[in-house]
């Protein structure tokens, strides 16, 4: 069973440890090192902006996000799938949690993940200073 939620304080070691374990410097779409901040990591959480998918007591997704108020849409950051669950629509089922809002991604523009945006459903909105700029 599958528990899909805000991350909880209590999580706050078990999501950086996630992050930090499938998310690195040498991945052309991590574009800035607050992706990487542990502080940042912990700070959104705080601030209840991170949704974490839960396995068997198992982290096995997560994602950060910024609610932008004057433009009436979210801001999706970074987020990260385990191996074992890629491929199978988890990211979009957690996207779900935050939906109220159109939610955007901005991905550098000779970034190969440009094409699971294309494959998964994500619409091409702009391209703007070396970033594609998707909306789901």
């Amino acid at each position: 069973r599958m528990e899909i939620s805000l991350a909880k304080t209590t999580q706050i070691q078990s999501v950086i440890s996630f992050f930090d374990h499938y998310l690195s410097r040498d991945n052309p779409a991590i574009y800035s090192d607050e992706f990487l901040c542990p502080l940042g990591i912990k700070a959104a959480i705080l601030r209840k902006q991170i949704v974490v998918a839960i396995v068997d007591n198992q982290l096995v997704g997560a994602f950060r996000f910024y609610p932008k108020k004057t433009q009436g849409r979210i801001s999706l950051y970074q987020f990260a799938i385990s191996e074992k669950y890629r491929g199978q629509g988890l990211l979009k089922m957690m996207l779900q949690t935050v939906h109220e809002s159109p939610i955007t991604s901005l991905c550098p523009i000779d970034c190969n993940l440009n094409e699971y945006y294309r494959k998964s459903g994500w619409r091409l909105h702009e391209k703007t200073k070396g970033f594609y700029v998707w909306i789901f």
